[in-house]
């Protein structure tokens, strides 16, 4: 994204109208979602603004396509204190997924089993499902078999990429992995230190008191005994 279009998104957070080079980057994207295909994923390189889901991430069709962009900058602009970057852009294939359940809180986006691996130069160091049961019930899902959400039927195949995942860059990253109906792919990769673990979990620099979540602590518990057995 060009410092001219960047600057033309920030006028428009200012309550303008968008300048003249906004629509030349709606163009450039909008040949990419064609190409791929809708639905597709919109994200920047630091956030998809997912539970926004419908209003950003999720792009049904190439109609509403500028109102995505601005919703994710919008959210890139007010998350934390001091904003994420947003100049860099990708479109992604929309993959098979298999969806557990839904957010409605989070404009109907869709859960599914996903997994966070964190390695340290390709090595696993720990690993917990994706989705904390206070983030489920913050986004209102109903009826969550979460037996089936928390299980991992293939722990060694699923280390085994995200070990793959983190010896491609070196250092400490965390790695998510989701199901789709074509098996399982890497979705995201972000440093460690910056990094949501369970609560709970020894590898988190967070105290107990600072992420208490006790319906997640029994799970981390029950990682931790199977660890040391």
């Amino acid at each position: 994204m060009s410092d001219d279009c960047m600057k033309d998104l920030f006028n428009v957070l200012d309550g303008e109208a968008p300048g003249p080079a906004f629509q030349p980057f709606v163009d450039l994207l909008k040949e990419a979602t064609d190409n791929i295909g809708y639905p597709c994923f919109l994200r920047t390189g630091q956030t998809s603004a997912k539970h926004d889901w419908r209003d950003t991430c999720y792009v049904s069709g190439p109609e509403n396509l500028a109102r995505h962009i601005f919703k994710i900058v919008e959210f890139s602009e007010t998350a934390d204190f001091m904003g994420l970057p947003w100049r860099h852009w990708a479109v992604r294939e929309y993959l098979p997924i298999r969806p557990v359940t839904i957010c409605p809180r989070y404009k109907d986006m869709p859960v599914c089993r996903e997994f966070r691996f964190f390695v340290d130069d390709g090595k696993v160091q720990c690993w917990h499902p994706y989705w904390p049961k206070k983030a489920l019930r913050r986004g209102g899902a109903e009826s969550v078999d979460l037996d089936f959400l928390y299980r991992m039927d293939d722990e060694g195949h699923l280390r085994a990429l995200a070990e793959r995942a983190g010896a491609a860059v070196g250092g400490s990253w965390s790695v998510d992995l989701l199901e789709t109906a074509r098996g399982w792919f890497v979705t995201d990769m972000a440093v460690a230190a910056q990094s949501y673990h369970w609560p709970g979990c020894p590898n988190s620099d967070m105290s107990a008191g600072e992420a208490r979540d006790e319906d997640d602590d029994d799970f981390v518990s029950e990682l931790i005994e199977r660890k040391d057995k």
